[in-house]
């Protein structure tokens, strides 16, 4: 392109300027593509592992394992597995639940009575000043 062809030029450097802001923006999207796509790998790991009964630090560590295969874990997980008698993988509990009881509903005592005081309809209650039954039809 010929130095005297000024409009040339300034096409020329808009579109330069247009592809670098282009790029720019395709870095930028895959740089916080991956960072959310890791996000999503830790939080997935988390739920995972909720009902792990372990050290948080533990849960951390597996969660936080770099990611190496197209299992969730990949081979962070494998020390930390035990095999059953049936030939399965299971995570170790922390704690042995030999003294397991069903969830049992709060009950009151058998020594306090229902009510505090007695009913009373609405319209028969006792008032509290004048020491006597008083209508109350409103």
């Amino acid at each position: 392109i010929p130095t005297s062809n000024v409009r040339a030029h300034q096409d020329l450097a808009k579109v330069i300027a247009a592809t670098e802001y282009a790029a720019d923006a395709t870095y930028n999207s895959v740089k916080y593509s991956a960072r959310a796509m890791a996000a999503q790998t830790s939080a997935r790991r988390l739920l995972w592992l909720r009902h792990w009964q372990a050290d948080i630090k533990q849960k951390w560590r597996l969660a936080s394992a770099p990611v190496s295969s197209s299992k969730l874990f990949g081979e962070a997980l494998e020390p930390w597995l035990i095999e059953t008698r049936n030939k399965k993988k299971v995570l170790p509990s922390g704690t042995r639940r030999t003294d397991f009881r069903p969830f049992q509903p709060f009950r009151r005592s058998p020594s306090r009575p229902l009510y505090q005081t007695p009913y009373y309809p609405r319209y028969q209650r006792q008032s509290p000043f004048r020491g006597g039954f008083q209508t109350e039809r409103a």
